[in-house]
């Protein structure tokens, strides 16, 4: 009985430290909005984004509709 109770142990903490070290991965992957440079590259990127889709849309209005 004695194994048992060890072998649960041993099964909980490698449960456990995957979990917590896939959580740190996770945070050190993730850009967190106490990241000032991560947030100003998301706004720029944003931006980037919006403009090449306003250039695309009015391409299109100008070369004669959207079958062009």
């Amino acid at each position: 009985m004695t194994t048992a109770w060890v072998l649960l142990g041993v099964f909980g903490a490698v449960v456990t430290s995957a979990v917590a070290w896939v959580a740190w991965r996770d945070r050190q992957r993730t850009a967190s909005a106490e990241d000032p440079g991560a947030r100003q590259a998301a706004v720029v990127q944003q931006q980037q984004y919006e403009q090449g889709r306003h250039v695309t849309q009015s391409d299109r209005i100008r070369g004669g509709g959207l079958g062009s």
